[in-house]
């Protein structure tokens, strides 16, 4: 019983630390019950000794597939964080954003950037939205996107 409650305990942690990142941002709101309680979407969280390797503390990311109505929202949020950015990488289809890569300013020694994908604009049936922090560039976190 006890490695269930480390368990449970590691994963209450991480997605407290992963909340507290992207506090302060309109992208949390795509991490919230609404969107990640849906069937077919997937959460990841990994934090800090899983990413030491790659310069990097946190990885959140979001999966939604089957959810196309999810697109505008997500959008959204992301285009309003999206207009601080220090730089961006954006692709449009049919007026929507289909690809965005933005980076955002730091918080304290952290870099901070948000992925978004949205592959309903392409024949596809995946948004995929991804928050990472850490000391890692920018091309080093293109790198392991791709």
């Amino acid at each position: 019983m006890k490695p269930i409650r480390y368990l449970m305990a590691a994963t209450a942690i991480a997605v407290s630390l992963s909340a507290s990142a992207q506090k302060g941002l309109n992208i949390a709101g795509a991490y919230e019950p609404r969107f990640r309680d849906l069937p077919g979407a997937v959460e990841t969280v990994l934090v800090n000794d899983r990413l030491r390797s790659v310069n990097l503390s946190l990885y959140h990311a979001i999966t939604l597939t089957g959810h196309p109505d999810a697109a505008a929202t997500i959008e959204r949020l992301v285009a309003k964080d999206g207009a601080s950015a220090l730089s961006k990488d954006v692709r449009y289809a049919s007026g929507h954003l289909y690809y965005g890569f933005y980076a955002l300013p730091p918080r304290g020694s952290m870099k901070r950037y948000i992925f978004y994908l949205n592959r309903h604009l392409k024949k596809g049936d995946k948004i995929i939205l991804v928050y990472i922090e850490g000391t890692a560039s920018q091309d080093e976190v293109k790198k392991l996107i791709k």
